[in-house]
C-alpha cells in the first residue's frame, strides 16, 4: 500500500475514534482514547504489532510524518471545538427563551381565569422538562471541550517524557515577551542538556537511555512550578521557562534541577549507573527576541559544556 493510502488510512482512523468517543460521551483522557483508537484500528485491519507502532512512536516514521499526524490531529479538534461552540451559543439562545416564558406565565396567571391558568402551569412543566435537557447538554458539552483541550495537549507534547514540544516553546516565549515589553514582566530561561548522554545510549542502550529521558522530564515537572513551562527542546535538551522569575530565583531552581538529577541512580540489568546535567540561564532584557533568548540561553550552556559539566552558568 503506497504512503499516500496509508496516511489517508490513519486520519480515517483518528476521525473515526474522535467520532466514537464523542458519541459514547467519553472523557477523551489518553488511555480512553488509546482504547477507542486501538478498537477502530483493528476494524480497519490493522495487526496489533502495527496498532502499538502507531500508538508508541515505535514505527519507522519520520519526523516530519510524526508533526504531520499532529497536525492532523490538531485541525479535527478545533473543528470540533467550531461545533461545540456554536451549539454552547444555541443553549444559551434557547435558555434565554425558557426564562422569558416562565417569566411570563408567573406574570399573567393571576390575570386570567382558572382553565388557561392550568394550561399555563403545562407549559411551565414542559419548559422545566426542557431546562433539565438543556443543562444536561451543557454537561455534555463541558465534558467534550475538556476532551477537546486534551486531544490539543497531546499534540503539543513529546510521547516519551510528557514534556510539551520545542513548537509550543515559541509560543510561549511570544507571549512571555509581549507581557515582559508592555508590563515589564520579567521572566528566566534554563537550558540544560545531559552530560554524556550518547554514552549511557551506547553502553547501556536505547531502551536505558529513554528512561533516563522520562526520569528527567519527571523531574522537571515536579520541581517547577505549575505555572512554569518545562519543554524538551530537543534529544536530550531541555528548556524551562519560568514565568515572573529573576535571574538569582531562577538559580535556586536550576540547582534543585541539578542536584536531583545527579543524585538518581539509574538500573540496567545489575549494572547501575548515574547521569548529571550542564546548565545554562538567562534572563529577558530589553531589545530580545526569542531567537536572542535562545542563543544567549545556549551560550550559558556551552560555557558549562566546555568550562566543568554538571554545573551551571549565566549569561545576563
Amino acid at each position: 500500500m503506497s504512503q499516500r493510502r496509508e496516511s489517508d488510512k490513519l486520519s480515517a482512523i483518528i476521525k473515526e475514534a474522535l467520532y466514537r468517543a464523542t458519541k459514547r460521551n467519553m472523557v477523551l483522557t489518553p488511555f480512553n482514547y488509546y482504547k477507542v483508537f486501538t478498537e477502530v484500528a483493528l476494524e480497519y485491519g490493522l495487526d496489533e504489532s502495527e496498532v502499538h507502532k502507531m500508538l508508541y512512536g515505535m514505527a519507522d516514521v519520520s519526523a516530519s510524518e510524526l508533526e504531520d499526524l499532529k497536525k492532523r490531529v490538531l485541525e479535527i479538534s478545533t473543528n470540533v471545538k467550531d461545533v461545540t461552540v456554536n451549539m454552547e451559543r444555541t443553549l444559551q439562545e434557547s435558555e434565554a427563551t425558557y426564562d422569558m416564558t416562565v417569566k411570563n406565565i408567573d406574570e399573567y396567571r393571576s390575570k386570567v381565569d382558572n382553565s388557561i391558568a392550568s394550561e399555563l402551569e403545562k407549559i411551565k412543566y414542559i419548559n422545566s422538562s426542557l431546562k433539565a435537557e438543556l443543562e444536561a447538554a451543557r454537561n455534555v458539552l463541558e465534558k467534550q471541550r475538556k476532551a477537546i483541550e486534551n486531544i490539543k495537549d497531546l499534540s503539543l507534547k513529546d510521547h516519551l517524557t510528557g514534556l510539551y514540544l520545542r513548537k509550543y516553546m515559541n509560543e510561549v516565549l511570544d507571549s512571555a515577551l509581549y507581557n515582559f515589553n508592555r508590563y515589564s514582566k520579567v521572566f528566566s530561561i534554563i537550558m540544560l542538556d545531559l552530560d554524556d548522554f550518547k554514552k549511557i545510549n551506547d553502553t547501556y542502550g536505547h531502551l536505558a537511555g529513554d528512561e533516563v529521558l522520562k526520569v528527567v522530564g519527571s523531574v522537571l515537572k515536579r520541581i517547577t512550578r505549575r505555572s512554569d513551562i518545562p519543554i524538551r527542546y530537543g534529544g536530550d535538551e531541555f528548556i524551562v521557562i519560568l514565568p515572573e522569575t529573576k535571574l538569582e530565583d531562577a538559580m535556586i531552581v536550576a540547582k534543585k534541577i541539578k542536584d536531583k538529577i545527579a543524585s538518581i541512580t539509574f538500573k540496567k540489568d545489575k549494572i547501575e549507573f548515574k547521569c548529571t546535567a550542564s546548565i545554562g540561564i538567562t534572563q529577558v532584557r530589553e531589545g530580545d527576541t526569542v531567537e536572542s533568548l535562545l542563543e544567549r540561553v545556549d551560550k550559558a550552556l556551552y560555557q558549562t559544556k566546555n568550562s566543568q559539566k554538571g554545573e551551571i552558568s549565566v549569561v545576563e
